[in-house]
């Protein structure tokens, strides 16, 4: 029944093309720069591409890719600054559509979206695709950042189940530490991937409204709510919870070495799902818990930590409706259920009711149904320098290198001189 449904979407979207559909100039080279290196999301992204140049065969699409530790950090702002900067542009919603749309990089798309192109987005898919009222960026995915994945075949040996509450979190990995199992491994090389996950639970512990003062500087880190949270990460630090050396080993390690057996618990985004598709061992079995409720918390649970991420054309782009024209494409229905079917929660309406998605996917479209706030990743929704001073505080105290004020005192003092200007 889904496919039958499908074919009649396909029809309507082909329809929708050539009503839409724009004319191009002979011999358009479309510059793209992501960082989608491997996993199911590769596979689709290039039927995508292949299909696009098809439908337009006097465009070549040029990718640039890069690692995404390395895009994130400095790849993109060195792409969208040099003379040949990319038409289009993998982003994070947010806080950086703030940043790129006030620095000249990225172009004002409202106009084009005007319509029923529009439509076909769901409403969750907004916010963080704005600024000043106008959207500069198109929604690509809704990704929840951190939720924790767990090895079902380790939780079955040592008779856990996943837990709902901290405490009972704490009781699994108490359990699988009696039983000689690693409990949680974290590649935090590049410090975002605990950060978030510290972001998610310091929101929880003081709820969003301090959540939003601290990350804009009004108020300090430390401050009980916060202490008090990383105070959790403290105590799993203490007893031996995580990896050894999970401060000197990057993401993509840390994801393999979950996929491989090194360890039971792996926090960490919705991309996962992608990876295991192509990287995980064929008789691996894993499902996800979100993050367990901190019962003294004074933000409302279940929460998640998630935001949209997409694409960006930049201001300069001389081929600004080609660039259009391929983001229309992407975010079709039919590129759409294929992004879905890899992996992607997908924002564009009925796309995840019509795909025949992995069932991990459906467990994180329900986390993100069933929560009742969405806190923003700190690197993305707040200045970087503020994100990556919080997230070497969560290191320090998961590393054990500092206790929980003494951290986020740290964090403080390290801030001082911007919290001044």
């Amino acid at each position: 029944m889904k496919r039958k449904k499908w074919m009649m979407m396909v029809c309507l979207v082909m329809g929708f093309w050539l009503v839409f559909s724009l004319q191009v100039a002979f011999g358009v080279t479309l510059r793209f720069a992501h960082s989608t290196t491997g996993g199911a999301q590769r596979v689709a992204l290039n039927k995508i591409i292949a299909a696009f140049e098809q439908m337009y065969p006097d465009v070549k699409v040029k990718e640039i890719v890069q690692d995404d530790d390395v895009y994130e950090d400095q790849g993109l702002i060195t792409l969208v600054q040099s003379r040949t900067p990319p038409d289009v542009y993998a982003q994070w919603g947010g806080d950086l559509v703030r940043l790129y749309a006030e620095s000249g990089f990225a172009a004002d798309l409202t106009a084009a979206l005007e319509g029923a192109w529009k439509d076909t987005f769901l409403d969750a898919a907004w916010p963080d695709a704005m600024y000043e009222g106008k959207i500069y960026l198109i929604p690509n995915s809704l990704d929840v950042t951190t939720v924790l994945w767990y090895n079902e075949a380790m939780f079955e040996e040592v008779g856990v189940t996943a837990p709902e509450t901290w405490s009972e979190f704490m009781n699994v990995n108490a359990k699988l530490k009696e039983n000689g199992i690693t409990p949680v491994i974290v590649g935090n090389k590049e410090l975002w991937p605990l950060g978030n996950w510290a972001g998610h639970i310091v929101g929880n512990a003081g709820g969003a409204d301090l959540y939003d003062k601290v990350f804009t500087l009004k108020k300090d880190f430390t401050n009980p709510d916060f202490v008090r949270a990383f105070g959790l990460f403290e105590e799993m630090a203490e007893k031996g919870y995580f990896n050894e050396g999970m401060n000197g080993m990057d993401a993509d390690p840390g994801m393999m070495g979950f996929f491989q057996g090194f360890a039971a618990m792996h926090p960490i985004g919705s991309w996962l799902v992608s990876e295991a598709l192509t990287s995980a061992p064929e008789d691996f079995r894993y499902s996800a818990f979100n993050t367990p409720t901190v019962p003294w918390g004074k933000g409302e649970q279940p929460s998640i930590i998630g935001l949209s991420t997409g694409y960006q054309v930049h201001a300069k782009s001389p081929n600004f409706d080609v660039a259009v024209s391929f983001l229309r494409f992407f975010t079709s229905f039919e590129s759409q259920i294929l992004q879905a079917e890899a992996g992607t929660f997908s924002p564009i309406k009925g796309v995840m009711e019509m795909a025949e998605v992995d069932p991990h996917t459906d467990l994180l479209a329900q986390i993100f149904r069933d929560a009742v706030t969405i806190f923003a990743p700190p690197d993305t929704g707040y200045p970087v320098e503020i994100a990556d001073t919080f997230y070497q505080g969560a290191a320090f105290v998961a590393g054990g290198v500092k206790g929980a004020e003494e951290a986020l005192e740290w964090v403080d003092a390290q801030l001082e001189a911007r919290r001044q200007r």
